[in-house]
Protein backbone atom coordinates (compact mmCIF):
# COMPACT_ATOMS: atom_id res chain seq x y z
CA UNK A 1 0.00 0.00 0.00
CA UNK A 2 2.66 2.54 0.79
CA UNK A 3 4.64 2.01 -2.07
CA UNK A 4 1.15 2.42 -4.16
CA UNK A 5 1.09 5.58 -2.14
CA UNK A 6 4.55 6.77 -3.11
CA UNK A 7 4.88 5.90 -6.84
CA UNK A 8 1.99 7.96 -7.59
CA UNK A 9 3.25 11.43 -5.19
CA UNK A 10 0.72 11.13 -2.98
CA UNK A 11 1.12 11.98 1.22
CA UNK A 12 0.04 9.05 3.34
CA UNK A 13 -2.11 11.12 5.63
CA UNK A 14 -3.48 9.52 8.99
CA UNK A 15 -0.85 6.75 8.22
CA UNK A 16 -3.36 5.87 5.88
CA UNK A 17 -1.16 3.06 4.78
CA UNK A 18 -0.82 1.22 8.68
CA UNK A 19 -4.61 1.58 8.65
CA UNK A 20 -5.27 -0.28 5.96
CA UNK A 21 -2.57 -3.01 6.83
CA UNK A 22 -3.79 -3.25 10.23
CA UNK A 23 -7.43 -4.18 8.94
CA UNK A 24 -6.45 -6.15 6.27
CA UNK A 25 -4.58 -8.62 9.14
CA UNK A 26 -8.01 -8.42 11.63
CA UNK A 27 -10.09 -9.22 9.26
CA UNK A 28 -8.50 -11.13 6.81
CA UNK A 29 -9.88 -10.88 3.54
CA UNK A 30 -10.52 -13.38 1.11
CA UNK A 31 -12.29 -11.57 -1.94
CA UNK A 32 -12.03 -8.44 -4.12
CA UNK A 33 -15.04 -7.31 -2.33
CA UNK A 34 -13.40 -7.88 1.46
CA UNK A 35 -10.37 -5.27 0.27
CA UNK A 36 -12.78 -2.85 -1.22
CA UNK A 37 -15.26 -3.08 2.12
CA UNK A 38 -11.93 -1.96 3.82
CA UNK A 39 -10.93 1.31 1.16
CA UNK A 40 -14.73 2.42 1.79
CA UNK A 41 -14.94 1.96 5.35
CA UNK A 42 -11.89 4.85 5.58
CA UNK A 43 -12.98 7.87 7.35
CA UNK A 44 -10.08 9.88 7.55
CA UNK A 45 -8.66 12.84 5.30
CA UNK A 46 -6.23 10.72 2.70
CA UNK A 47 -8.29 11.32 -0.05
CA UNK A 48 -9.20 14.58 0.48
CA UNK A 49 -6.18 15.92 1.55
CA UNK A 50 -4.72 14.34 -1.49
CA UNK A 51 -7.20 15.21 -3.71
CA UNK A 52 -8.62 11.51 -4.82
CA UNK A 53 -11.75 10.59 -5.87
CA UNK A 54 -11.96 6.99 -3.65
CA UNK A 55 -14.38 5.27 -6.19
CA UNK A 56 -10.93 5.96 -8.97
CA UNK A 57 -8.52 5.08 -5.54
CA UNK A 58 -10.58 1.92 -5.65
CA UNK A 59 -10.51 1.45 -9.10
CA UNK A 60 -6.85 1.35 -10.10
CA UNK A 61 -5.99 -0.13 -6.51
CA UNK A 62 -3.75 -3.53 -7.19
CA UNK A 63 -6.39 -5.93 -4.98
CA UNK A 64 -5.39 -9.21 -6.61
CA UNK A 65 -1.84 -8.16 -5.77
CA UNK A 66 -2.88 -7.94 -2.44
CA UNK A 67 -4.63 -10.88 -2.14
CA UNK A 68 -2.30 -13.24 -3.51
CA UNK A 69 0.12 -11.56 -0.69
CA UNK A 70 -1.94 -12.89 1.84
CA UNK A 71 -2.71 -16.22 0.29
CA UNK A 72 1.06 -16.92 0.34
CA UNK A 73 2.07 -15.40 3.91
CA UNK A 74 -1.37 -16.62 5.47
CA UNK A 75 -0.98 -19.74 8.00
CA UNK A 76 -1.97 -22.77 6.77
CA UNK A 77 -5.08 -24.18 8.67
CA UNK A 78 -6.50 -27.43 8.35
CA UNK A 79 -10.02 -27.57 6.18
CA UNK A 80 -12.73 -29.71 6.58
CA UNK A 81 -14.86 -32.12 4.34
CA UNK A 82 -18.25 -29.88 5.14
CA UNK A 83 -15.78 -26.78 4.70
CA UNK A 84 -15.79 -27.77 1.18
CA UNK A 85 -18.93 -29.90 0.97
CA UNK A 86 -21.38 -27.92 2.95
CA UNK A 87 -24.35 -29.59 2.52
CA UNK A 88 -23.01 -31.92 4.70
CA UNK A 89 -23.82 -30.13 7.38
CA UNK A 90 -27.97 -29.80 6.37
CA UNK A 91 -27.92 -33.17 8.13
CA UNK A 92 -27.52 -33.30 12.34
CA UNK A 93 -24.63 -35.28 13.31
CA UNK A 94 -27.05 -37.09 15.95
CA UNK A 95 -28.66 -38.17 11.84
CA UNK A 96 -25.16 -39.30 10.78
CA UNK A 97 -24.04 -41.42 13.87
CA UNK A 98 -27.22 -43.75 13.10
CA UNK A 99 -26.99 -43.23 9.16
CA UNK A 100 -23.65 -44.54 8.85
CA UNK A 101 -24.62 -47.95 10.02
CA UNK A 102 -26.55 -48.26 6.27
CA UNK A 103 -22.97 -47.24 4.55
CA UNK A 104 -22.21 -51.39 4.44
CA UNK A 105 -24.87 -51.08 2.17
CA UNK A 106 -23.38 -48.29 -0.29
CA UNK A 107 -21.14 -49.80 -3.12
CA UNK A 108 -17.98 -47.44 -3.63
CA UNK A 109 -18.37 -46.36 -7.02
CA UNK A 110 -21.97 -44.13 -5.15
CA UNK A 111 -19.79 -42.64 -3.38
CA UNK A 112 -17.36 -41.75 -6.03
CA UNK A 113 -20.21 -40.38 -8.20
CA UNK A 114 -21.72 -38.40 -5.54
CA UNK A 115 -18.54 -36.84 -4.31
CA UNK A 116 -17.78 -35.92 -8.00
CA UNK A 117 -21.43 -35.08 -8.47
CA UNK A 118 -21.36 -32.36 -5.63
CA UNK A 119 -17.79 -31.14 -7.17
CA UNK A 120 -19.21 -30.00 -10.32
CA UNK A 121 -21.68 -28.07 -8.49
CA UNK A 122 -19.01 -26.58 -7.03
CA UNK A 123 -17.35 -25.35 -10.36
CA UNK A 124 -14.85 -27.50 -10.13
CA UNK A 125 -12.28 -27.70 -13.08
CA UNK A 126 -11.53 -30.94 -14.36
CA UNK A 127 -14.17 -33.05 -13.73
CA UNK A 128 -14.25 -36.20 -16.23
CA UNK A 129 -17.23 -38.80 -16.59
CA UNK A 130 -15.31 -42.37 -15.57
CA UNK A 131 -16.85 -45.47 -17.45
CA UNK A 132 -18.45 -48.13 -15.08
CA UNK A 133 -15.44 -50.90 -16.78
CA UNK A 134 -12.72 -48.30 -15.45
CA UNK A 135 -10.02 -49.90 -13.70
CA UNK A 136 -8.46 -46.59 -12.66
CA UNK A 137 -9.36 -45.05 -9.20
CA UNK A 138 -10.99 -41.79 -9.08
CA UNK A 139 -7.85 -40.15 -7.76
CA UNK A 140 -6.05 -41.05 -11.11
CA UNK A 141 -8.87 -39.19 -12.96
CA UNK A 142 -9.60 -36.43 -10.77
CA UNK A 143 -7.53 -33.20 -10.21
CA UNK A 144 -9.92 -30.82 -9.72
CA UNK A 145 -9.90 -27.01 -8.39
CA UNK A 146 -12.29 -25.65 -6.01
CA UNK A 147 -12.55 -21.94 -4.83
CA UNK A 148 -13.73 -22.27 -1.45
CA UNK A 149 -13.77 -18.64 0.78
CA UNK A 150 -12.18 -17.14 -2.08
CA UNK A 151 -9.06 -19.20 -2.46
CA UNK A 152 -8.50 -21.34 -4.84
CA UNK A 153 -7.19 -25.57 -4.04
CA UNK A 154 -6.36 -28.46 -6.00
CA UNK A 155 -7.98 -31.71 -4.46
CA UNK A 156 -6.90 -35.45 -5.49
CA UNK A 157 -9.90 -38.36 -4.18
CA UNK A 158 -9.46 -41.30 -2.36
CA UNK A 159 -12.30 -43.33 -1.59
CA UNK A 160 -12.90 -47.05 0.59
CA UNK A 161 -16.12 -48.17 0.55
CA UNK A 162 -17.14 -50.59 3.38
CA UNK A 163 -16.42 -53.71 1.66
CA UNK A 164 -13.30 -52.65 0.44
CA UNK A 165 -11.67 -54.03 3.09
CA UNK A 166 -12.76 -57.08 5.30
CA UNK A 167 -11.70 -56.19 8.79
CA UNK A 168 -13.52 -54.05 10.87
CA UNK A 169 -11.40 -51.03 10.36
CA UNK A 170 -9.09 -49.69 7.77
CA UNK A 171 -5.64 -49.47 8.12
CA UNK A 172 -2.79 -47.90 7.23
CA UNK A 173 -1.83 -50.75 4.71
CA UNK A 174 -5.26 -50.60 3.30
CA UNK A 175 -5.15 -46.64 2.29
CA UNK A 176 -1.39 -45.65 1.59
CA UNK A 177 -0.62 -46.77 -1.61
CA UNK A 178 -3.42 -44.76 -2.86
CA UNK A 179 -2.44 -41.66 -1.10
CA UNK A 180 1.09 -41.51 -2.31
CA UNK A 181 -0.01 -42.56 -5.84
CA UNK A 182 -2.53 -39.85 -5.73
CA UNK A 183 -0.45 -37.18 -4.27
CA UNK A 184 2.81 -38.55 -6.26
CA UNK A 185 0.16 -38.08 -9.76
CA UNK A 186 -0.38 -34.20 -9.57
CA UNK A 187 0.62 -33.12 -6.37
CA UNK A 188 -2.78 -31.57 -4.93
CA UNK A 189 -3.18 -28.90 -2.96
CA UNK A 190 -5.63 -31.64 -0.40
CA UNK A 191 -6.28 -35.63 -0.84
CA UNK A 192 -10.15 -36.00 0.29
CA UNK A 193 -9.95 -39.39 1.86
CA UNK A 194 -13.76 -40.70 2.23
CA UNK A 195 -13.71 -43.61 4.44
CA UNK A 196 -17.17 -46.11 5.10
CA UNK A 197 -15.50 -46.98 7.97
CA UNK A 198 -13.33 -45.93 10.60
CA UNK A 199 -9.87 -46.27 10.31
CA UNK A 200 -7.65 -48.32 12.60
CA UNK A 201 -5.91 -46.73 15.49
CA UNK A 202 -2.55 -44.82 15.01
CA UNK A 203 -3.54 -44.13 10.93
CA UNK A 204 -4.54 -40.77 11.38
CA UNK A 205 -0.98 -39.84 12.83
CA UNK A 206 0.53 -41.51 10.03
CA UNK A 207 -1.29 -39.50 7.56
CA UNK A 208 -0.38 -35.99 9.12
CA UNK A 209 3.35 -37.55 9.11
CA UNK A 210 2.84 -38.13 5.43
CA UNK A 211 1.70 -34.77 4.94
CA UNK A 212 4.26 -33.23 6.88
CA UNK A 213 6.82 -35.17 5.14
CA UNK A 214 5.91 -33.15 1.58
CA UNK A 215 5.67 -29.87 2.87
CA UNK A 216 1.97 -30.06 3.77
CA UNK A 217 0.65 -30.77 7.32
CA UNK A 218 -2.77 -30.42 6.69
CA UNK A 219 -2.74 -32.55 2.85
CA UNK A 220 -5.42 -34.65 4.31
CA UNK A 221 -9.09 -33.86 4.59
CA UNK A 222 -10.69 -37.01 6.08
CA UNK A 223 -14.25 -37.81 5.54
CA UNK A 224 -15.26 -39.89 8.65
CA UNK A 225 -18.03 -42.32 8.18
CA UNK A 226 -20.74 -40.28 10.18
CA UNK A 227 -19.73 -37.23 7.80
CA UNK A 228 -20.14 -39.15 5.22
CA UNK A 229 -23.19 -40.43 5.90
CA UNK A 230 -24.58 -37.47 6.47
CA UNK A 231 -23.09 -36.02 2.98
CA UNK A 232 -25.00 -38.38 1.72
CA UNK A 233 -28.44 -37.87 3.48
CA UNK A 234 -27.95 -34.37 1.73
CA UNK A 235 -27.84 -35.81 -1.45
CA UNK A 236 -30.36 -38.31 -1.03
CA UNK A 237 -28.65 -41.40 -1.71
CA UNK A 238 -29.23 -42.62 2.19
Amino acid sequence: MLNFIAARGWTDYNSFSSQFAFETVKTKPKNSAAIIKILQSYKGSFYSLNGINPDDFINNFPIESILEILRRYAPSKPLTFSDVFRETNTVTLESGKVLALLLKNIDERVIQDAIQDSMRELNATNATERDHDSVLEASDREHPVIVIDGVAGSFSLVVKGYKSTSSKTITSQDIIHQIIKSYNRTKPDHILLVIAKNLADGVISELVEYGKSVGKEYLIILCDPVNLARFLKARNIL
